[in-house]
């Protein structure tokens, strides 16, 4: 029998300059990656199990940092505000890295091409059983 061993379960952190300011970038927490999630699943909108709207998309890369970006001091996230006031390149890569330490490196086109394969799968399996697509 295999067994999933987690021995060390020290968040990643790496220092991260901005501005002369030092800060630390660190793995999400459980709880970071429930809330990022979510704002993330709060994007799509359906109807009649079809996606039909995509927004707010552009708010979730300065929410990810918010949420692994911490003072010097490692007890305060870096607001929000103050994230968004820094320039777009200095953002995106902070938000790549963010993903990257945290194991959240899927694209948005790729979760827009699961629902496609899982609508499709949805629809085939009710046609199997009788059942309106819709």
């Amino acid at each position: 029998m295999s067994e999933i061993r987690f021995d060390d379960i020290t968040p990643i952190e790496e220092k991260v300059f901005v501005g002369g300011e030092e800060y630390i970038l660190r793995e999400t927490s459980g709880e970071a990656a429930v809330k990022y999630d979510n704002a993330r699943l709060d994007g799509y909108e359906y109807h009649d199990g079809k996606l039909v709207k995509v927004h707010n998309l552009a708010n979730l890369d300065p929410l990810l940092v918010h949420l692994c970006l911490f003072t010097k001091d490692s007890v305060t996230n870096v607001p929000e505000e103050k994230i968004r006031s820094w320039p777009g390149r200095v953002q995106k890569v902070l938000c790549q890295r963010a993903r990257e330490i945290s194991g959240m490196n899927e694209p948005v086109v790729s979760l827009e091409k699961q629902i496609e394969a899982l609508q499709k799968q949805l629809a085939e399996a009710k046609e199997r059983e009788g059942l309106p697509k819709n």
